[in-house]
């Protein structure tokens, strides 16, 4: 009897010790500093950014980087101011790049080509050239409200826009939902952004992982709570949603393979007040402009011009 006792105690303990093993490379991977798990595998783009034409338009414009530095980590931002001088200014928080999203630069070149905002763009924590480590907007909420407060102070701007690609866009939706949220900001977009960042997980790991990860992505949380201060099931984008009192817009592909489209519907319908749901058919994860411009363009500046018109 004490054999089979022992017998069994061993292959718990083994079994608990690889869970525990697994959730330790998830964290790692989902925090960007290794690659070992392939929980986030797989989505990545035949062109990076950069290689676009609109990213090459980017890369010709007189950007001005700006930067501050706090609990020894460094947040870097560029800014592009409008051709002609503007109280606007539209924040572009990006996709975390492992996704795949090209949809940054096209976005910040209507903005300021057909628009005439000045376009800020942060790179979030654990996105070079910023430190820190990857967190998937939980603590980058509080940094964009900082990036905010610093643009009214230094330019003047009266009217912010905050609009978020899929991480980027979680990150929008959090900071919208803060009470510290300066009242300069009128609207907020959302692009691809999940609803829960557990069930997010849980989702990548169906699509990427081979084995059942619930009890992995449980120890990767713990882990998380070690490093960062936060599990996993406290970032809820859906509870921050429900707090929001300025309008916004959710937009996602219906062919969204990264994000699944059922996250927006939870999020628009926690969202109280003025909003819309724009569900672009046949798009992919950062592809729902590049799938109908015309009709994408039309809707943004529908839904935008009347709120960052007004006094």
């Amino acid at each position: 009897m004490r054999r089979w006792l022992v017998v069994i105690l061993i292959i718990v303990l083994g079994v608990v010790g690889l869970i525990l093993y697994d959730g330790y490379r998830m964290q790692q991977t989902l925090t960007g500093q290794s690659g070992a798990s392939g929980l986030v595998s797989g989505f990545e783009t035949e062109k990076t950014n950069d290689e676009t034409s609109d990213g090459r338009w980017f890369a010709r414009q007189d950007v001005e980087q700006k930067n501050w530095t706090t609990d020894g980590l460094t947040r870097v931002g560029q800014y592009l101011p409008a051709v002609k001088a503007s109280e606007k200014t539209v924040i572009v928080v990006p996709d975390d790049t492992r996704f795949g999203s090209t949809l940054t630069y096209p976005l910040i070149r209507l903005y300021h080509e057909q628009l005439g905002y000045n376009v800020f763009v942060p790179a979030r924590q654990g996105i070079a050239p910023s430190t820190g480590t990857l967190n998937y907007g939980w603590i980058d909420r509080l940094d964009l409200i900082n990036w905010t407060n610093q643009l009214i102070e230094e330019t003047g701007t009266q009217h912010v826009l905050y609009h978020g690609v899929g991480v980027g866009g979680a990150t929008a939706l959090l900071a919208a939902g803060e009470t510290t949220v300066p009242k300069q900001v009128k609207v907020v977009i959302a692009e691809g952004s999940y609803a829960r960042l557990d069930d997010w997980f849980h989702a990548l790991a169906k699509a990427n992982l081979s084995y059942p990860a619930g009890p992995s992505l449980a120890a990767a949380s713990i882990f998380n709570k070690m490093q960062q201060d936060f599990f996993y099931g406290d970032v809820s984008v859906t509870r921050q949603t429900s707090q929001i009192r300025i309008p916004a817009l959710f937009i996602h592909g219906t062919d969204d393979t990264i994000v699944p489209s059922r996250m927006v519907y939870e999020l628009y319908q926690a969202k109280p007040g003025i909003k819309q749901l724009y569900p672009v058919r046949g798009a992919g994860h950062g592809e729902t402009y590049s799938t109908n411009p015309e009709n994408y363009e039309k809707r943004l500046r529908l839904f935008v011009q009347p709120f960052l018109e007004a006094p």
